[in-house]
């Protein structure tokens, strides 16, 4: 039917605009808005019709109510007065099409007019949940809970109202619900996933590895569940699991989301060609996503390719020129290479809130360092290694390390570089400058040992001389 295409591609155009909206630049917002405003116009003309359609329905069974064999009945077995099932019908369509503020008011009335009917109190819990009515959601599913006879009625208020938890934050809470959901219907994927989603968040690796296995033996093509379980065996350090199960969730979903997973832990794990190869997999897949630009120019600068890696990072600059990340690898290139007035000028035009940030003051370090204010360099690198994220930590240690090299304070300088080397196992450039320390101690041996571990076709040092 052409009515049912319409619905379709309705609905379809509706998830487009709820996903790209909140991103969109202001012309697309405005041809976003024209465009919901025609779905709606529409939806309302069908309803109208449809309104005109149950008249003559209802108009035909007075005169011939043998027309139908039994009275109306929506969804359980629960009698409706005529305006109900009209109220009904029309937050479902809302509903449907997801104008879920359009569709609220409809399910209001039903429960007010029929408070019993269980069904209608779902849709209004839901319709509040998604709106985020998180009190009102839990007291409708609570109301369900206590009244349903039938256990999935039961069991599906149970499940929401874990959901509710989750969304306020008490996965705890969230666990007690599903718990009880389960005990009226151990079949329901949804809840099993949850269940192990719940407990990672709470840090119980272990106990989330069940309940995701649980969810996969019911959907084999569950592909957030291995990709969840992934994450339970990263926490564990079991990398033959880990990878196992992303390349598991990849082949079942070719999501961009697994793909640079994957990518990402190659490149915690240091192997630099794998996570290439996975980051150009990701700018094919998703060519606007701009971490596939940052990754390709990063591991390409690691192996020692930096005029591809510049051309790789100014392809990301071309589509977000004002992404954090890229302007600051963009400058730390720049200053790798010795362009300190290119340097300068940029810091010059950041917003203060970004030049605060831990990666730009490893950059105002090196730039001390060039020019010979070694307190304020090291003060600043100290600041970096203070931060939580090991990539700043690791920059902050080599950055600190340069600068007591040029001080000639050698052996402190290579206990710096080493933990950098630590933090970042892909980067050979701390174990080359730690090696230089060991030289200058006459530590030859020391020397060796850091340089054999540096692969012959890593080159000279990504980063230039002081």
């Amino acid at each position: 039917m052409v009515l049912l295409q319409w619905f379709d591609q309705a609905k379809e155009c509706l998830s487009k605009i709820e996903e790209e909206y909140p991103h969109a630049t202001h012309p697309d917002r405005d041809r976003m808005r024209e465009q919901f405003d025609r779905i709606r116009a529409v939806f309302e003309d069908i309803l109208e019709e449809w309104l005109v359609l149950e008249e003559q329905f209802a108009s035909l069974l007075q005169t011939h109510p043998d027309l139908i064999a039994e009275e109306e009945e929506v969804g359980e077995e629960f009698w409706l007065d005529e305006q109900v099932v009209r109220n009904f019908r029309q937050g479902q369509g809302y509903y449907d099409l997801r104008m879920f503020t359009e569709a609220r008011p409809f399910f209001d009335r039903v429960v007010d007019e029929e408070p019993e009917f269980l069904l209608g109190r779902v849709y209004l819990g839901l319709s509040d949940f998604q709106e985020g009515r998180w009190d009102d959601a839990h007291r409708q599913f609570r109301l369900v809970a206590e009244t349903a006879e039938h256990p999935r009625f039961s069991a599906f208020a149970h499940h929401m109202m874990g959901c509710v938890h989750i969304q306020q934050n008490h996965d705890s809470l969230a666990v007690r619900q599903f718990e009880k959901s389960l005990s009226h219907d151990s079949e329901n994927r949804d809840t099993w996933f949850n269940m192990g989603a719940c407990h990672y968040r709470m840090g119980e690796y272990g106990e989330a590895v069940p309940y995701f296995y649980h969810a996969i033996h019911l959907d084999e093509d569950d592909w957030e569940s291995m990709l969840y379980l992934s994450y339970c065996f990263k926490k564990v350090r079991q990398w033959d699991s880990v990878l196992y199960w992303r390349i598991a969730a990849y082949e079942k979903t070719n999501s961009p989301d697994v793909i640079e997973s994957i990518a990402r832990d190659f490149d915690e794990a240091g192997d630099v060609k794998r996570a290439l190869h996975w980051y150009r997999k990701l700018v094919m897949k998703d060519p606007k996503r701009i971490s596939a630009y940052h990754g390709i120019s990063w591991n390409l600068w690691l192996m020692k390719q930096p005029q591809e890696a510049m051309l790789w990072l100014q392809k990301g600059l071309t589509l977000a020129p004002e992404d954090r990340e890229l302007l600051f690898t963009y400058v730390w290139y720049q200053l790798q290479q010795g362009d300190v007035q290119r340097v300068q000028r940029v810091l010059k035009q950041l917003p203060e809130e970004m030049g605060n940030h831990p990666l730009w003051l490893v950059l105002r370090s090196r730039l001390y360092t060039y020019s010979g204010e070694f307190a304020e360099a090291e003060h600043t690198a100290r600041e970096v290694i203070r931060y939580s994220d090991p990539l700043c930590q690791s920059l902050g240690h080599f950055q600190l390390g340069r600068i007591l090299l040029a001080k000639e304070q050698s052996a402190q300088a290579a206990c710096h570089f080493q933990q950098a080397g630590q933090l970042s196992p892909g980067w050979t450039d701390p174990l080359f400058f730690e090696g230089l320390c060991h030289l200058a101690e006459g530590k030859v041996d020391g020397t060796r040992r850091c340089w054999e571990q540096i692969p012959l076709s890593a080159g000279k040092p990504a980063f230039g001389e002081d």
